[in-house]
C-alpha cells in the first residue's frame, strides 16, 4: 500500500531519487520528515475509505459461520443415534447369517485340501510307472504319464503358448475360488518339491529320447524314400501317388510323438535335431557319389572349405565326360529326392497338427460335473487349442527354415561340381554339351517347381558355362574354316546323302512350327536321345517341346570319349526330288573328306557319315548347286549353330552374331584365296581358272540360299523384341551377292582381255591374201570360237541357267563392242579380202548363237564389215633405186594367214594370262 502511494503521489522515477545520498542529508531532513507526514497520511485516508466499504460484507459472513456451527452440532447428535440403532441390528439378525457363510467356505477349503492330498497320493503310485517305461523304452507311454501328472498338478501350466512347459515352475497365478489354485499350493508344499526332481529328471530323459526317435524314424524313411526313387525313376521324382503312400505311412509312425511333443513344448528341439541329423545324414550320401580321393567333409559347411574344393576339384577334373555325367545325375536325382522328402514331411507334421488339434470346446452341462470341474475343463481345452496353433506355427517356421537351407545346399553343390570342370566343358561337342545343358535345366526346373523360388545361382554358371562353350565352339569352327579354305583345291566334290540330309533338317525346321510359332517338337534341328550316362531321357528347354527322339542327329550312348553326333539318312517331305539328279554315285575317297574335327576332350564328329553314298549337287529347294569341300564344311557349321540356338535358347542371340561371323570369315577369306589368288600360295594351285570362279560363285549362291531358311529357324527361337537381329542376316546376304557379282565381273574382265588380244589378232589377219577358195574360219577366228566355247562349257558345268544367261550376255556385248572397233582398224584393199572377212563374222556369229539359244547374238558385225572402205595398196615412190630385200613382208606373207608376232602380243594359248593379273588360264588348246 505504501508503494502503490508513493507512486501515485511522487511518480517511479522520483519517489526515493535521492533519499540516501550523503551529500545531502542535512539539507533534505526536514523535507523528508514532512514527505513522511505526507504519506502517512495518504495511507491512513486510504485504509479509513476501504474498511468502511468492506465492513456490511464482513458482518454478514460473521453471521452465517454461527448458523453453520449450530447445524453442526445437531448433525452428530443424530449419527450417534443411527450408530445405536444399526449395532443393535447387527446382532440381532446378520450375524448368524455370517456365521453359515463361513462355515460353508471352510468346508470348500477342507474338500479342496483332500482332493490335493489324493492328488500327491496318486502321483506317489504314477512316478514308479513311470521309471517303469523309461527303463523298457517305452518313451511315448512314458511322455504321455508325465503330461497327465502335469496336467493334475499343474493345469495353467497349459497356457504357456511359447512351448517352454516345466513342471518346476512355480509362478502359475493363484486363483481363488477356482481348482487353479491347486497347483499353486501343491507346488508349496515340501511333498511336491520332492517328487518335482523326479518328475522334471523324467520328463528331460523322455523328451530327449523322443525327440531323437523322431529324427530316427524321419531319416529312416528317407532312406527309403531316396533308394525307392533311384531305382524305379529317372528324374529324381516320384509319382505322386508313391509320395502320397509315403506321406500317409510317416504321420502315422510320428503321430504320438508330435502329440507328445507339442503338448510338452519339445517340437522345435525336436525338429532342430532332425535338421542337424538331416544336414549330416545329406552330405554322407550326397559325398559318397564322389570320386574314391575326395575326403568326406561330414556336414555341408566343411564342404566349401578352399582344401575340400582344391581336393574336389581335381577329383573331378580326372573324370571322364561319362564318369562326370554320371556323377552329376545322381547327385541331381539325390537332391530332389531329399528336396521332395523334407516336403514330404513338412505336410505330414501340419497334417498330423491338424488331423489333432482340438475343434472345439467341451460342453458344460453335464450333471456329474460341478460348475469349477467345468470351467477348468474348458480352460485347459482352450489352453490345448492354443498349444497347436503355436506348434503348428512353428513347425512352418522350423521346417521352412530347413527346406531354404537345403534348397541352398543343393544349388551350391551342383553349382560347384560345374565350376570345376568349366574348362573342359567348354570343349565338350554340341551333342556332349546339349546333353550336360539339358540335364541341369531338367534339375533346375525341378528344384523351381518344387522349391517356389529362382534358382538365380546354378541359373548363372549354366549361362556363363554355355557361353564358354559357346565361344570356344565358335573358335573352333572358325579355324576349322579358315584352313578348310586355305587348303582347298577348288574341285568339285561329291555330297554325301547326310550332308543333303543336313540341309533338308534346315528346311524342315523353318516350316516346322506349334501353334505359338515356336520350334516345334519333332523338329529335326532338336537333339534328342537317351541320356548315355544316367540312363533316363532328356527333358526338354523352354522355347520347344520334348525332344524328338527319331531326330537324325540323335545323341547315341558310346564309350568314356563322350558323345558324337551321328548323322542318320532322312528324307524330306518338303524339298522336291528329282530321280536324275538324286541318282547314288560312288562314294568319297578317304582322302577326299574322311578328317575328323576332332576336340581336345576327345568328343570327335565325323564330316563323313556311315552312308557314304553320295550325290553329285547340292539340292535347296528347287535350286541345285555344285559344291567344294569347304561350302560342305560350312553347311555343316551353319546346321549345327542353328541346333545350338534351337537347343539351348538362352544363347540364341550370342548364335545369331557368331553364326553372321562366320558367313563372313567364308565370304572374306573365299574372295582373298579367289579372286585375290591366295589359293595358289596357300594350296599350291598353278593357276586361279573359270572353274575356280564357278565353283566359288556357286559356294556363295549356295549361302544365300541357305541364310533365308537359317533366318527362319532363328526367328522361331526368338523373342518378338530381338527379332530385329535378324537384319544382320539380310546384310550378310548382301555382301555374298556382292561379291558373287564380283566374280562375274571378273570373268567379264578375263574375256575382255582376250576379246583385246583376239581383235588384234584379226587386225592383224591378211586378209586380201586368203584364197578365194578358202572356207572360214582362219585361225584367229577359230581361236576366239574356241576359248568362247570352252568357256560357255565350263560354266554352263557350274553355273544355273540364269546366271549363265547373265554372265555370257555380258560378254557377248563386250565382245560386239571390241570386235567392232578392231573391225574399223583392218584395211582391206580388195573385194575377196572383205568377202573373206565378212564369211568369218557370219561364221562367227553362228557359232555363238549355237552356244545358248537364250542369249540373244544380234551383233552388227556384217554392217560394219560392209561400212569398210577398200583402200589402194601402198606403191613405193622410186622404182628405180636397188631396193633391200623385204624380210619383214616375206616374213608375213609367208603363209596365207600369217598371224602377229609372238613378241609383241601373247600367244593365244590360253584362256586367261597370268600377265593380267593373280589370274591365270585355263587351257583352251583342247578342242571340243
Amino acid at each position: 500500500m505504501f508503494d502503490i502511494a508513493t507512486q501515485v503521489v511522487l511518480g517511479p522515477q522520483t519517489a526515493t531519487a535521492g533519499l540516501f545520498a550523503p551529500e545531502k542529508s542535512d539539507e533534505t531532513s526536514a523535507q523528508m520528515q514532512e514527505t513522511l507526514s505526507a504519506y502517512m497520511d495518504v495511507v491512513e485516508a486510504y485504509l479509513t475509505r476501504e474498511i468502511s466499504r468492506r465492513s456490511p460484507a464482513f458482518f454478514a459472513a460473521l453471521s452465517t459461520l454461527e448458523e453453520l456451527h449450530a447445524e453442526t452440532d445437531r448433525c452428530v447428535d443424530k449419527i450417534h443415534v443411527l450408530r445405536d440403532d444399526l449395532k443393535q441390528t447387527a446382532l440381532t439378525q446378520c450375524a448368524p447369517g455370517l456365521e453359515l457363510i463361513r462355515m460353508r467356505r471352510r468346508q470348500e477349503h477342507l474338500s479342496l485340501l483332500l482332493k490335493d492330498v489324493e492328488l500327491l497320493s496318486n502321483m506317489r503310485h504314477i512316478q514308479p510307472t513311470i521309471d517303469e517305461l523309461v527303463s523298457s523304452g517305452d518313451y511315448i507311454g512314458a511322455l504321455n504319464l508325465i503330461i497327465e501328472a502335469q496336467e493334475m498338478i499343474d493345469p495353467d501350466a497349459l497356457n504357456d503358448t511359447k512351448g517352454q512347459t516345466n513342471i518346476v515352475k512355480n509362478s502359475s497365478k493363484s486363483n481363488k475360488g477356482t481348482s487353479s489354485g491347486n497347483g499353486s499350493r501343491l507346488k508349496d508344499t515340501k511333498a511336491f518339491k520332492i517328487l518335482n526332481g523326479d518328475l522334471t529328471k523324467s520328463l528331460v530323459t523322455v523328451s530327449s529320447f523322443a525327440e531323437q526317435e523322431l529324427a530316427v524314424i524321419v531319416l529312416r524313411d528317407m532312406r527309403e524314400f531316396v533308394d525307392d526313387g533311384l531305382s524305379t525313376t529317372s528324374d529324381g521324382l516320384l509319382s505322386r501317388s508313391k509320395v502320397d503312400i509315403y506321406q500317409i505311412n510317416l504321420a502315422m509312425q510320428l503321430t504320438p510323438f508330435i502329440c507328445g511333443l507339442v503338448r510338452t513344448g519339445g517340437i522345435g528341439s525336436a525338429l532342430k535335431v532332425y535338421r542337424d541329423s538331416l544336414m549330416t545324414e545329406s552330405a554322407g550320401l550326397i559325398e559318397a557319389l564322389y570320386p574314391d580321393g575326395f575326403p568326406r567333409s561330414k556336414g555341408h559347411e566343411v564342404f566349401n572349405d578352399v582344401s575340400q574344393q582344391r581336393v574336389l576339384g581335381a577329383a573331378v577334373r580326372g573324370q571322364t565326360f561319362d564318369q562326370f555325367r554320371t556323377m552329376l545325375g545322381q547327385q541331381q536325382e539325390l537332391l530332389l529326392l531329399i528336396i521332395s522328402h523334407i516336403g514330404m514331411v513338412r505336410r505330414a507334421i501340419l497334417a498330423v497338427i491338424d488331423e489333432n488339434r482340438p475343434l472345439s470346446e467341451p460342453g458344460s452341462a453335464e450333471t456329474d460335473l460341478s460348475k469349477t470341474d467345468s470351467t477348468t475343463s474348458a480352460r485347459q481345452h482352450a489352453s490345448l487349442s492354443r498349444r497347436y496353433d503355436s506348434a503348428k506355427s512353428e513347425v512352418l517356421r522350423s521346417l521352412n527354415d530347413t527346406f531354404d537351407a537345403f534348397m541352398d545346399v543343393a544349388h551350391v553343390r551342383c553349382a560347384k561340381l560345374l565350376n570345376h570342370r568349366s574348362e573342359q566343358n567348354a570343349r565338350l561337342s554340341l551333342p556332349g554339351f546339349h546333353s550336360l545343358y539339358i540335364s541341369i535345366w531338367r534339375f533346375i526346373e525341378h528344384y523351381e517347381a518344387l522349391g517356389g523360388k529362382m534358382c538365380f545361382g546354378l541359373r548363372g554358371t549354366l549361362t556363363a558355362q554355355a557361353k564358354a562353350f559357346l565361344s570356344n565352339f565358335h573358335t573352333e569352327k572358325s579355324r576349322q574354316i579358315h584352313i578348310l579354305i586355305e587348303n582347298e583345291q577348288w574341285v568339285q566334290a561329291e555330297v554325301p546323302i547326310d550332308f543333303q540330309n543336313l540341309v533338308n533338317q534346315v528346311i524342315d525346321a523353318a516350316y516346322a512350327t506349334d501353334s505359338q510359332g515356336a520350334i516345334d517338337q519333332h523338329s529335326p534341328l532338336v537333339l534328342g536321345a537317351e541320356n548315355s550316362a544316367g540312363g533316363g531321357s532328356l527333358a526338354s528347354v523352354p522355347g520347344f517341346a520334348a525332344p524328338y527322339s527319331n531326330s537324325p542327329l540323335a545323341l547315341v550312348p558310346q564309350g568314356s570319349a563322350g558323345a558324337e553326333l551321328t548323322l542318320a539318312g532322312r528324307q524330306s517331305a518338303t524339298v522336291p526330288r528329282t530321280p536324275t539328279s538324286l541318282q547314288l554315285e560312288s562314294p568319297l575317297s578317304a582322302g577326299a573328306y574322311g578328317m575328323h574335327l576332332a576336340r581336345n576332350d576327345s568328343d570327335a564328329v565325323s564330316i563323313r557319315s556311315v552312308d557314304t553314298a553320295g550325290i553329285g549337287l547340292m539340292h535347296i529347294g528347287s535350286e541345285s548347286f555344285h559344291v567344294v569341300g569347304c561350302s560342305l564344311v560350312l553347311v555343316k557349321s551353319v546346321v549345327e549353330y542353328l541346333q545350338c540356338a534351337v537347343n539351348i535358347p538362352m544363347l540364341v542371340t550370342d548364335v545369331l552374331q557368331r553364326l553372321v561371323e562366320v558367313l563372313k570369315a567364308f565370304n572374306s577369306r573365299t574372295c582373298q584365296v579367289v579372286l585375290g589368288a591366295g589359293a595358289m600360295r596357300s594350296a599350291g594351285l598353278k593357276n586361279i581358272s573359270a572353274k575356280h570362279l564357278a565353283l566359288a560363285s556357286e559356294s556363295l549362291s549356295l549361302c544365300t540360299e541357305l541364310i533365308p531358311y537359317a533366318k527362319e529357324c532363328l526367328r522361331h527361337v526368338m523373342s518378338s523384341s530381338q527379332e530385329v537381329l535378324l537384319s544382320q542376316l539380310d546384310r550378310t546376304t548382301n555382301d555374298f551377292v556382292n561379291h558373287q557379282s564380283e566374280l562375274h565381273r571378273k570373268l567379264v574382265t578375263i574375256m575382255s582381255d582376250r576379246a583385246d588380244y583376239h581383235g588384234r589378232t584379226l587386225v592383224a589377219v591378211k586378209w586380201d591374201e586368203l584364197d578365194h577358195s578358202a572356207q572360214p574360219p582362219v585361225p584367229a577366228m577359230d581361236m576366239l570360237i574356241k576359248e568362247v566355247r570352252k568357256l560357255h562349257k565350263v560354266l554352263k558345268r557350274y553355273l544355273p541357267t540364269s546366271t549363265l544367261r547373265s554372265v555370257f550376255a555380258q560378254i557377248f556385248s563386250m565382245y560386239e563392242t571390241k570386235l567392232t572397233a578392231q573391225y574399223q582398224k583392218i584395211r582391206i584393199t580388195s573385194g575377196e579380202g572383205k568377202r573373206q572377212l565378212m564369211l568369218n563374222s557370219q561364221y562367227l556369229i553362228r557359232r555363238l548363237r549355237a552356244l545358248d539359244s537364250s542369249v540373244t547374238v544380234d551383233w552388227e558385225l556384217e554392217v560394219v564389215v560392209n561400212n569398210i572402205d577398200l583402200v589402194k595398196p601402198y606403191q613405193p615412190a622410186t622404182a628405180a633405186s636397188s631396193p633391200s630385200p623385204p624380210v619383214q613382208e616375206t616374213g608375213l606373207t609367208s603363209s596365207p594367214a600369217a598371224t602377229p608376232n609372238p613378241s609383241s602380243d601373247p600367244p593365244p594359248a590360253s584362256l586367261v594370262s597370268p600377265t593380267d593379273g593373280p589370274i591365270s588360264p585355263e587351257d583352251a588348246n583342247r578342242h571340243d
